[in-house]
């Protein structure tokens, strides 16, 4: 068992500790059940400060801490560039879809056919010369 804290922690634990001890013996109008937790904590306080190792925080530290920094960092940025590399795949198929949607759209529009005299208006005025009414 290696000492995983440091020494100002051990301090402080132990000062917790003793205070939360003193609490359960000298405090008053306390039931049983509080006065037992708290006995126990000061007790679990105090042991961790004199051992200098704390098993709650070296479970923490076993299961989030990484073994090599460098390689999760590489890890996490890899993670990251993946995710980011799908959703602009995503959004680009995302935005050839909607174009796709769009053109047939239009197509659809354009196979209508035009009523016969709007049809004549058109082609009379595509041969109408412009006068001096169309200018101002």
């Amino acid at each position: 068992m290696q000492r995983n804290l440091h020494p100002v922690d051990r301090y402080l634990r132990l000062a917790a500790g003793v205070a939360s001890l003193s609490s359960a013996v000298y405090g008053r109008r306390q039931s049983a059940p509080t006065r037992a937790l708290l006995a126990g904590f000061g007790a679990m306080k105090i042991a961790e400060a004199i051992t200098g190792f704390c098993p709650m925080k070296a479970s923490v530290e076993r299961v989030v801490k990484p073994s090599n920094p460098a390689e999760a960092t590489r890890r996490w940025m890899g993670k990251i560039s993946t995710t980011a590399e799908n959703t602009s795949k995503q959004v680009a198929q995302k935005a050839q879809d909607m174009e796709a949607q769009a053109a047939d759209r239009v197509r659809a529009k354009s196979d209508t056919p035009i009523p016969d005299e709007v049809a004549e208006f058109l082609v009379e005025e595509s041969k109408r010369e412009p006068s001096d009414e169309d200018n101002a």
